[in-house]
């Protein structure tokens, strides 16, 4: 049996109506934003934002797999490696860091910053994945060729019963999902805003 992680009740944010749903375990919530609002103003990332902060705000225990930015000091003194961003940043334990590092096929020693965009976000994931049962993550700027894996990576994630808020953009929206788990929600904008 499902249990429910999250519940959001229907709102409106910057005129832009978010509908109610429920996040339930084994299950996953891909909420696709358009680019631009209808005064074609930016709004897909910046909406993003507001929306994973307002269900922080409702579920603290909900975390953003986001890539990790090491200041420019730091990084040049005392380099980040693959482990010890796990262990150090992601506060993962030897063994599941070892894990998450063989599963993705990464070298622990390698550092940080030398990683692919999509690497350092598939590496947040699944620190995530490990200590939480539900997250939120966004696709935004993961390649076209990488998407797939991401996807594949995040849905072995859910068939384990974990659950996830996933953001996209609406331009990439599939007509039909790749996993039966996932629930599509596609924000549309209101004529007269």
């Amino acid at each position: 049996m499902q249990k429910s992680t999250f519940h959001n009740e229907n709102f409106e944010i910057n005129g832009i109506q978010i509908p109610e749903f429920e996040l339930k375990s084994g299950s996953l919530i891909r909420i696709y934003i358009p680019n631009f609002n209808n005064e074609n103003k930016p709004l897909g990332f910046d909406l993003t934002i507001e929306l994973i902060k307002r269900f922080q705000n409702q579920k603290t225990n909900l975390p953003w797999a986001k890539n990790h930015q090491q200041n420019f000091f730091s990084s040049f003194l005392n380099p980040l490696t693959v482990h010890r961003y796990l262990i150090n940043t992601m506060k993962i334990d030897k063994v599941n860091s070892e894990e998450i590092i063989d599963e993705l096929k990464l070298n622990p020693n390698e550092k940080y910053e030398h990683l692919s965009f999509n690497n350092k976000k598939t590496l947040a994931i699944k620190a995530h994945f490990k200590k939480n049962d539900s997250i939120l993550l966004d696709y935004y700027g993961v390649s076209a060729s990488e998407i797939e894996i991401l996807e594949k990576i995040v849905n072995t994630e859910i068939n384990k019963g974990k659950s996830a808020i996933v953001f996209d953009n609406l331009q990439f929206a599939h007509e039909k999902e790749p996993y039966k788990n996932i629930k599509p929600i596609k924000i549309t904008l209101c004529k007269n805003y």
